[in-house]
């Protein structure tokens, strides 16, 4: 298992599967770093490249942007929404906002592209994280 605590340089890569075409996309980050415990476990991402958008730090929506958000359980709410826990409505733990414009741990994936300004529903997805020298 491989974990980015004091080690520089972390790079995640994303890949999601488009329900209505199958076709995998990526969007991959040449810097992460997820918080301790004592943060909520909070996700930052930079240096995004790939062909899915960068659904993290989607600006069609900023209040919807999951860089820099601690991440949000059923049980824990962490999440800037007024009225309720993004959590119970996607039904499903990730790094809400006001709700996210990624969602890949939940019953109803989604991954906001950008360009173009477009949703991708998603029937599969993964997270892989490579640490040390990238």
């Amino acid at each position: 298992m491989c974990s980015c605590d004091d080690v520089p340089g972390c790079r995640l890569r994303v890949e999601v599967m488009v329900q209505s075409t199958g076709q995998w996309l990526w969007a991959e980050y040449d810097n992460m770093t997820v918080e301790s415990e004592n943060n909520y476990y909070t996700l930052h991402v930079t240096g995004y490249h790939g062909d899915a958008g960068d659904a993290f730090n989607d600006d069609h929506r900023p209040t919807w942007q999951a860089n820099g958000m601690p991440f949000t359980t059923l049980d824990v709410d962490n999440d800037h929404r007024p009225s309720g826990n993004c959590a119970s409505v996607a039904k499903g733990g990730w790094w809400f906002n006001w709700c996210s414009s990624s969602k890949l741990s939940v019953r109803y994936q989604y991954w906001y592209s950008t360009p173009p300004a477009t949703g991708i529903r998603v029937d599969a997805s993964r997270m892989m994280l490579q640490c040390g020298a990238v």
